[in-house]
């Protein structure tokens, strides 16, 4: 997949399911569970367990349907192993400064450096990102990101804002001009989280994601849905 085809993918996706796990069983299913619901974007980050089988059994099993990449890049090491298991973006908490955007791109995975400050995000840009994560967006709002988008080439950047992001404030990030956004917990569950050996707080959060987690994945994915095929009806009007 060129890097041009998973640029339009995360386009098409909106949201960037981020895979943070302690327990590998839980992850998989939860992977294809999401997809099931219409996730078309999965994150696997480096610091889960058994990251690259986690990462190459998500692109086994889901691939074909979603795009799957990794999070928590910091290493060059780390982002040849994941190419190595499929990976075909890679984001970073940070930029890191081994010619970062560079070398993902060299490798045909989309590069996505983190940034925080107007500065930060625009030497990202000028660095040749083509995506750009804004993190922590905790420490934004919507407005604020909306009236950033405003100011000149900030305008036709693709800026992806990840941290303490759900599915009911997502909507807020995109009609401001997010590219797309990533969620975590908050979409994914809590459970993939908890170290199998914890019975009692894996049930708990078993029964959470149940009652309350899919019926909000369920939810958010059927918006970006109808959202979707409504501007696909507007192009051709």
């Amino acid at each position: 997949m060129s890097i041009e085809e998973t640029v339009r993918r995360l386009s098409k996706a909106k949201v960037i399911a981020i895979v943070r796990a302690k327990n590998f069983d839980v992850a998989v299913r939860r992977g294809v569970e999401l997809v099931n619901l219409g996730c078309k974007a999965i994150e696997v980050t480096t610091d889960s367990v058994r990251f690259p089988e986690l990462l190459s059994e998500l692109v086994r099993r889901v691939g074909d349907k979603c795009v799957v990449g990794v999070g928590t890049i910091t290493t060059l090491e780390q982002l040849r192993v994941s190419r190595k298991h499929g990976a075909k973006f890679a984001l970073s908490p940070v930029n890191p400064k081994w010619n970062f955007v560079k070398q993902c791109h060299e490798m045909d995975i989309v590069a996505v450096p983190a940034a925080f400050s107007p500065q930060e995000i625009y030497d990202a840009f000028m660095q040749g990102a083509r995506c750009i994560k804004v993190f922590p967006a905790q420490l934004w709002t919507p407005n604020k990101f909306k009236s950033l988008r405003g100011i000149g080439e900030f305008g036709i950047m693709n800026l992806i804002p990840s941290g303490g992001i759900s599915p009911e404030t997502a909507k807020n990030w995109l009609d401001a001009g997010a590219f797309a956004v990533g969620m975590g917990s908050n979409l994914v569950g809590k459970d993939v989280r908890v170290d199998p050996n914890d019975t009692e707080t894996l049930h708990n959060s078993a029964i959470a994601w149940n009652r309350e987690g899919r019926p909000r994945a369920t939810k958010l994915f059927r918006s970006l849905n109808r959202s979707s095929k409504h501007s696909m009806l507007s192009s051709h009007l």
